[in-house]
């Protein structure tokens, strides 16, 4: 019995600790990422903890991800979580929430200097997503949160 319980407690630990933790970025490195020219479809999710429909939407966009995992599709999260709130809000949710994608905190406490280079139509309200395959020129930005089917019907044409 102590074994099984030791091995639980093992492949417990080791499922957290692949829990992903935010690197924090600048705006210039959002855009390299945005830039790339291949043939995936990058989904960008904007959003923050302090956001409720944002943390609401959340896990549709784990679900995406884990859906096409073998598709070229990424899903990256971008959170606009203050750089102060990365150890005391933004990594323990993600560990809460075992989140194995991509996360950048995004640490441009001007809005108003790089929304408009995302989409100048974008108000910056919260959660956006933006969807972009430089490879065959979609770039397309939803201001307003998903839920999982509209996400899958809105992603449907570039998963394989």
């Amino acid at each position: 019995m102590k074994k099984v319980l030791l091995s639980v407690i093992l492949v417990l630990g080791a499922m957290v600790s692949m829990a992903q933790m935010a690197s924090v970025i600048k705006f210039p490195q959002l855009q390299a990422m945005m830039k790339q020219n291949n043939d995936t479809t990058y989904v960008f999710n904007f959003w923050a903890t302090w956001c409720a429909p944002c943390v609401e939407e959340f896990p549709n966009f784990q679900k995406i991800s884990d859906a096409t995992s073998k598709n070229k599709v990424k899903v990256i999260f971008i959170s606009l979580d203050f750089k102060k709130d990365l150890n005391k809000s933004l990594n323990p949710f993600l560990k809460n929430h075992n989140v194995t994608n991509s996360v950048y905190l995004l640490d441009e406490l001007d809005y108003n200097s790089w929304i408009d280079k995302v989409d100048k139509d974008w108000n910056g309200d919260l959660p956006a997503t933006l969807v972009i395959n430089n490879k065959t020129g979609v770039y397309k930005l939803y201001p307003h949160p998903f839920t999982l089917d509209q996400l899958q019907q809105t992603l449907k044409p570039y998963i394989n």
